[in-house]
């Protein structure tokens, strides 16, 4: 018997007039449409104190970072101009905004009504990685707020490095991950002593402890979770990994491959959050999973196939493995929020 429990969520669909689409999810994983937030092309949704807060294309302005009424859908706040390309991830606490400017490798701060923009560059900032054609340049491409919210932490892609600011955006530390890799999002352990960090280009995820004291990371592993695709056709050795995600009891990770892979990988973690393992390879049933979420407490996770302009929906077993139960389309899906 199909539970009446109805959870809801957002997806962020990037078109032109794609805007933030509710849908509801019921107790088997059916999918149902329940309404739309408009909005310009969003490519990073969050949900803060009854609004949906945006990364957009603004017809006037362009990449800018706007917030809106999930009640009346009315802009409230925004759009203020990224002074950036590619306003991929940002952070939002109270008031305060940081925003991670993706192909000019730079960090946008809202404070209010002022803004703030720091430049990553090369030297002074690091020395770029060993892939010129991806690591030609500074590339911001996450800004995560510490468990206490004391600190900015920005992976950039370009420089292979994760940078601890003040919310201030003034230097406290940074930290490496192997050449080459890419880090692309960090997500903190439940406990806040333990980042995860994916790389992107690699398909690797480094464990960092955390001082969250000092506002230092220090490595611990990196561990590939690459499918084994060789010999598959169609397969060219492309993965350019996503997102992660993090179980509610902190023992499971998943994290998505695109390029030709297409899969979600899920990695568990040892009891003192040192290690991970990668345990299986589940195909994505779409092309380009650049986002997931988990959506009714924890019992689905929701992949964004954004290449597929399909919305997959996974059943999370007891054990961390997934099972497909239902899909549904929508036009360039990028972003979950669960409600």
């Amino acid at each position: 018997m199909t539970s009446a429990k109805i959870a809801e969520f957002y997806i962020a669909s990037t078109v032109k007039d794609g805007g933030a689409v509710l849908f509801g999810i019921d107790g088997e994983g059916k999918l149902s449409v329940r309404g739309k937030v408009p909005m310009p092309s969003p490519g990073w949704t969050e949900i803060a104190d009854g609004r949906i807060c945006a990364a957009v294309t603004d017809p006037e302005v362009g990449e800018a970072y706007a917030e809106y009424s999930i009640l009346s859908g009315e802009r409230l706040f925004g759009p203020v101009p990224a002074e950036g390309v590619s306003l991929c991830h940002f952070s939002k606490d109270g008031d305060e905004i940081w925003g991670a400017n993706y192909h000019t490798g730079s960090i946008l701060h809202i404070k209010g009504d002022r803004t703030d923009l720091r430049v990553h560059e090369v030297p002074r900032d690091g020395e770029l990685g060993c892939d010129r054609g991806r690591q030609e340049r500074p590339h911001c491409h996450q800004c995560l707020l510490s468990p206490d919210r004391r600190f900015v932490l920005v992976s950039d892609l370009g420089l292979d490095t994760i940078f601890v600011y003040d919310r201030d955006l003034r230097p406290v530390s940074k930290a490496k991950v192997p050449d080459g890799h890419g880090p692309r999002h960090g997500i903190f352990s439940h406990d806040g002593k333990k980042l995860y960090s994916l790389a992107e280009m690699a398909s690797s995820l480094t464990v960092f402890d955390w001082d969250g004291e000092k506002g230092i990371l220090t490595p611990i592993e990196t561990v590939s979770f690459r499918p084994e695709l060789e010999g598959t056709p169609g397969f060219d050795g492309l993965t350019d990994a996503a997102s992660i995600v993090l179980s509610p009891d902190g023992r499971h990770l998943w994290c998505s491959n695109r390029g030709t892979a297409n899969t979600i990988a899920h990695l568990t973690i040892s009891e003192d959050g040192r290690h991970v393992s990668l345990v299986s390879q589940t195909p994505s049933c779409g092309n380009h999973p650049r986002a997931m979420g988990l959506v009714a407490d924890g019992k689905f996770l929701a992949v964004c196939n954004t290449f597929a302009d399909n919305l997959t929906v996974f059943r999370v077993l007891p054990d961390g493995e997934l099972e497909a139960v239902s899909s549904i389309p929508i036009p360039r899906p990028s972003c979950v929020n669960a409600v």
